[in-house]
């Protein structure tokens, strides 16, 4: 079936827009976007989809994408695109050849064994993002994968990013509920009840989504005796729909970030040299890609908590993909201004709500964009990328 839209989409917008399809329907099961004129979009569906109800939701879901980014996007004083490292040549591996080498092999949607080289080069890559937050003094700190609901709501987040988010789940705690369970599974040949048994308890956590929210509910009503730097490594949680293409996007990650808490000036001046430090990286290594201004922060969507906020909150950092002639987000910058201080009562050094901010490195993405553009061979690496394989091994 076809949808068309009101108006075409700015070409800017069309690969968010695209994303966001993926959760319209899980009736869609596929579609294309005319790349031309940009007002068409061909849907393929289920057999039992009524095309009325997906044009709805298609021309929906595009709606509240196009208002989303345009409400967010950068003014014409924004700082532009910031282009590093060689031109983008062409591909060194792609990700059939990636699979035939046992460096990846998918099991399922958003499920993938990652093989070598790429664990190997993902613990050398988590070093140095170490060594760079040891470089603002940042002590290191270890945090569950799980977050309170409560907590999220009170930044607001689920009507900000409710299609990503991840709930555990867990039987009530009540014997007879067990059993109940139990007998039902034998029953079903040791399949379980899932959609329809009423034994399931409450949902008050989350799967994190990022790694940075357990440093602000762990600093939560505190007072700041100096600016802070905290870094920790966590394994991050996003649904992402049909979206996770093999290790491009994945509905689990691992991301190192590192926290900065404390007066504006210090939060802004370690972003921009945390900035500088990873391009420094990025060129060490030989590798392309882009700065590019972010414009999907989600403490700037929806009815936010009453907060500062920096003229320009997020940067991002896209490395190149020369197999796809794109790219992809390997890290961000950002500046959140006093929305995490205020919202958990954190208070700076001198006496002012915290402003907050933090840098984040997605490694498995570092991992696939470093392959991506130079190999699986770590002989043919860039020297500094060789060592830190050799040290990780």
């Amino acid at each position: 079936m076809d949808v068309t839209l009101d108006h075409a989409l700015d070409d800017s917008l069309v690969t968010e827009v695209a994303y966001w399809i993926n959760f319209a329907s899980h009736q869609v099961v596929k579609f294309h976007i005319d790349p031309v004129g940009r007002a068409a979009i061909r849907v393929w569906v289920t057999d039992d989809a009524d095309p009325e109800e997906i044009s709805r939701k298609i021309r929906t879901t595009v709606e509240w994408s196009v208002a989303e980014q345009q409400g967010h996007h950068a003014g014409d004083d924004s700082p532009r695109p910031v282009r590093f490292g060689p031109p983008r040549g062409p591909a060194a591996l792609t990700p059939d050849d990636a699979v035939t080498a046992g460096a990846l092999t998918p099991l399922g949607i958003a499920d993938v064994v990652i093989g070598e080289p790429l664990v190997t080069l993902i613990r050398g890559l988590d070093e140095a993002f170490r060594e760079l937050a040891a470089g603002f003094g940042a002590r290191e700190a270890a945090y569950s994968t799980l977050l309170p609901a409560q907590y999220l709501e009170r930044l607001r987040y689920f009507d900000a990013f409710p299609q990503n988010v991840l709930f555990p789940v867990h039987l009530a705690t009540d014997i007879d509920t067990a059993q109940r369970y139990v007998t039902e599974t034998l029953d079903n040949q040791g399949q379980p009840p899932r959609d329809n048994f009423d034994g399931f308890a409450p949902r008050d956590q989350v799967l994190a989504p990022a790694a940075c929210f357990h440093v602000y509910q762990a600093l939560e009503g505190r007072h700041l005796t100096e600016d802070t730097a905290i870094t920790t490594l966590g394994r991050c949680y996003r649904y992402e729909s049909r979206n996770a293409v093999l290790i491009e996007r994945l509905w689990d990650f691992s991301m190192r970030e590192v926290v900065f808490l404390g007066s504006p000036d210090y939060v802004r001046s370690c972003r921009d040299e945390s900035r500088r430090r990873v391009l420094e990286l990025a060129e060490r290594w030989q590798l392309g890609g882009s700065v590019v201004p972010g414009h999907d922060p989600f403490f700037l969507r929806g009815d936010r908590p009453d907060a500062v906020v920096d003229t320009q909150p997020k940067f991002e950092l896209r490395l190149d993909l020369p197999y796809k002639d794109g790219d992809f987000a390997c890290a961000s910058f950002n500046v959140h201004g006093t929305f995490f201080g205020s919202a958990g009562e954190i208070v700076g050094p001198g006496g002012e709500t915290a402003w907050t901010g933090c840098t984040a490195f997605g490694l498995e993405r570092w991992a696939w964009a470093i392959i991506a553009q130079h190999g699986l061979d770590p002989e043919g690496w860039p020297a500094d990328l060789r060592r830190r394989h050799k040290q990780a091994a």
